[in-house]
């Protein structure tokens, strides 16, 4: 069972954890541990990251199949926040 999942930047290997947080939209919901930020599933988008202001702010970089997953595709991810854009590598945390 994935319990979460990290967030690592490439630009430093800032780590960003993420852990199972309840359901939305029919699939599991997972909440960042230090802020309101959430990554979930919605239908027009697949996978997604949302600040506490619900806006979109970051996605996997990866093809509409991948985004349809169960879960937060692994890999890399994009995020893009007051005029900033980062990559990530998404690792999932088993527990």
């Amino acid at each position: 069972m994935v319990s979460g999942f990290e967030l690592v930047r490439r630009l430093d290997g800032l780590v960003y954890r993420f852990r199972l947080d309840g359901e939305f939209n029919g699939r599991p919901s997972f909440k960042r541990v230090d802020l309101d930020v959430w990554c979930r599933w919605v239908p027009e988008r697949g996978w997604y990251t949302f600040g506490a202001d619900g806006a979109g702010n970051g996605w996997p970089l990866v093809g509409r199949a991948v985004r349809e997953a169960a879960l937060p595709p692994e890999g890399p991810w994009r995020s893009w926040k007051a005029g900033k854009s980062y990559l990530y590598d998404l690792r999932r945390v088993d527990g």
